[in-house]
């Protein structure tokens, strides 16, 4: 069927010239557009039903809806790679019911797990064709679903285990019984990035000569370190002012974006149980730290900055006036400029806490996502149990006997 006013141009003998008249190519696009919509939702309508289908047989491996953004983006995902399989796999149709529920699955941990597990499972499980595999695992890999799944999982993880922090030293119970090394420590240890992205763990629970010599390997040959390794008795333990050797809970390092790439920043941090508040000793203990390494030519390095910080819960009142020096930011109370850049902090974990969370603020607002004790004790469950207090453990218990109350 054709319209009147492309008959009209062809009675005309005009109709060669169509692209020349805005009037017929605005008809002609706009019935490309309708062709488009109609084919897409053919497709979509298609699509809908193979997937109803799936349900109908109890094999599509998500039930019910869900308003959490991150399924949302994976079942998105979920639903190209299967509609794609269904297409392309000529055996996956005529495999009993069972077999493709547990491809289904595997697809749907593929793609929780991340891109790099599907291409053996499209190879060894559904059989498909070496370019099909090829295509369905790139267009894995580039979807920006994936990204945002990935990236949307990371910051909900990162969200969870800030709430699950709060627990640990907030909770009157917790507070009380939650130590300093054996468990507090080990937790902070595996998530450094509440102090900085930037941040690497270089020392965990040593003393201020292995920091030096953490130090030393992560400059290298520099004339400054190499000078002061080379004259000043490299193997001579790092003491304080009362010849003591310093142990020190975690020394973080990092490269500062600069020209030329070449600065660095050590943060070395002192971790208190959430019983001890941050009193004069606390912060006298750091300061010692810090003087060590600025009395000790070994440490000096014109491009390397250093940052020791002592966390705890609260200030004592005598200790909250050293960290509210004038014309100083909150927290800092000691800082030398000779002859190494030092500052030297004294941080309550809800400090540490409320920076953590305002780096992700933006993400926390896109995902529409807020942490709650529930997701944050699932967090807890999936660390060492020896980590943990024993009235987070029994609060785990409770919520362990409640989900599987649900389960059944």
């Amino acid at each position: 069927m054709t319209a009147d006013h492309f008959q009209d141009l062809a009675d005309d003998n005009t109709e060669g010239l169509v692209e020349l008249d805005p009037p017929s190519m605005a008809l002609v696009e706009a019935a490309k557009a309708k062709l488009r919509e109609h084919f897409r939702e053919r497709e979509a309508a298609r699509s809908r039903g193979k997937i109803q289908e799936w349900k109908d047989a109890k094999i599509y491996p998500y039930e019910g809806r869900t308003s959490d953004p991150i399924e949302i983006n994976e079942r998105q995902v979920f639903d190209v790679v299967a509609l794609n399989l269904a297409d392309y796999s000529p055996d996956f149709d005529r495999a009993p019911s069972k077999q493709q529920k547990l491809i289904l699955q595997l697809v749907k941990a593929a793609i929780e797990t991340g891109p790099g597990a599907l291409p053996a499972i499209l190879e060894s499980v559904v059989d498909l064709p070496k370019a099909k595999q090829e295509e369905l695992a790139d267009l894995l890999r580039k979807t920006s679903l994936t990204a945002v799944i990935n990236a949307a999982k990371a910051v909900t993880d990162r969200l969870e285990f800030l709430r699950a922090l709060q627990i640990l030293v907030f909770d009157p119970r917790s507070k009380r019984q939650l130590l300093e090394r054996s468990q507090l420590h080990r937790i902070i240890a595996q998530e450094t990035w509440i102090f900085g992205e930037k941040f690497n763990l270089m020392n965990d629970d040593e003393d201020l000569s292995a920091v030096l010599r953490s130090h030393i390997e992560l400059l290298g040959s520099d004339s400054d370190v190499g000078t002061a390794r080379d004259t000043l008795a490299p193997n001579a333990p790092v003491l304080d002012a009362e010849g003591k050797a310093a142990i020190v809970d975690l020394m973080l390092s990092c490269r500062m974006p600069t020209a030329t790439d070449e600065e660095r920043k050590h943060l070395v941090i002192e971790l208190k149980r959430p019983s001890q508040s941050l009193n004069e000793d606390v912060i006298n203990q750091i300061k010692k730290y810090a003087k060590a390494v600025a009395l000790d030519d070994r440490f000096k390095h014109s491009n390397v900055e250093w940052d020791f910080v002592a966390v705890a819960n609260r200030f004592t009142k005598d200790a909250e006036f050293e960290a509210r020096q004038k014309d100083k930011p909150r927290g800092l109370v000691l800082e030398i400029d000779d002859p190494i850049k030092i500052r030297v902090w004294a941080k309550t974990w809800g400090e540490i806490i409320q920076e953590a969370e305002g780096r992700l603020t933006f993400y926390k607002r896109r995902l529409e996502y807020q942490a709650n004790d529930k997701e944050a004790l699932r967090y807890l469950r999936t660390i060492n149990a020896d980590y943990l207090s024993e009235e987070v453990k029994e609060r785990i218990s409770a919520l362990d006997a409640e989900e599987g109350v649900a389960a059944e």
